[in-house]
């Protein structure tokens, strides 16, 4: 669905949505509804969150194949605003634009990680965050709105990470196995900054 006369999706013009925000995260299973039904419901979301990437990957490593452009298509993009989030997902893919998505590999294991940047911070402060696509991150929201409320199914900085995961859009670090621990360690410190 795009915008009337562009080439964006919907999502992403300057327009109102035509659902309102508290209709947005009913969609999602995350309104006011019993609590009962929420746990059914953010499961069901992260059920359809990792079927859209498996879908995207798909489309991708078929390019690929193809030789063909890589592009990420519009009713992935909506598939994406529905489950994370239309400001998520607009934030995660300027994120992921202006390249600063980072995995950072250790060489002997092969573990990885990402290091997400993030600019939007108060007075425009710049903060690194760990984090894991699937699992954690290191930041704020990812506590507040993902593991202490249960509204959301992951943050910015993870779907940023997927994306970027997908689509090759890392930069991409490879270091030792040592210090790849001693940088996870500093996160759970409280010194964040790389």
């Amino acid at each position: 669905m795009r915008a009337h006369g562009s080439t964006v999706p919907a999502f992403m013009s300057t327009a109102p949505a035509s659902r309102s925000a508290t209709d947005a995260g009913d969609a999602r299973g995350f309104g006011a509804s019993a609590s009962s039904s929420n746990a059914m419901d953010k499961f069901s979301t992260a059920t359809i969150a990792s079927g859209v990437f498996d879908a995207l990957a798909a489309r991708i490593l078929s390019a690929r194949d193809e030789n063909r452009a890589v592009d990420v298509p519009d009713d992935v993009l909506e598939a994406l605003a529905w489950t994370w989030g239309e400001s998520a997902v607009r934030k995660a893919l300027e994120t992921l634009q202006s390249g600063r998505v980072r995995r950072v590999t250790a060489a002997r294991s092969g573990r990885a990680m990402y290091v997400v940047a993030s600019g939007d911070g108060a007075q425009g402060e710049k903060r690194a965050y760990l984090c894991f696509p699937t699992h954690f991150c290191s930041c704020r929201s990812f506590f507040w709105e993902c593991v202490n409320r249960g509204e959301t199914v992951g943050c910015k900085h993870q779907l940023a990470a997927r994306l970027a995961s997908v689509l090759g859009a890392h930069r991409d670090a490879t270091v030792d196995d040592a210090l790849l621990g001693n940088m996870m360690m500093k996160y759970f410190e409280g010194d964040a900054a790389m």
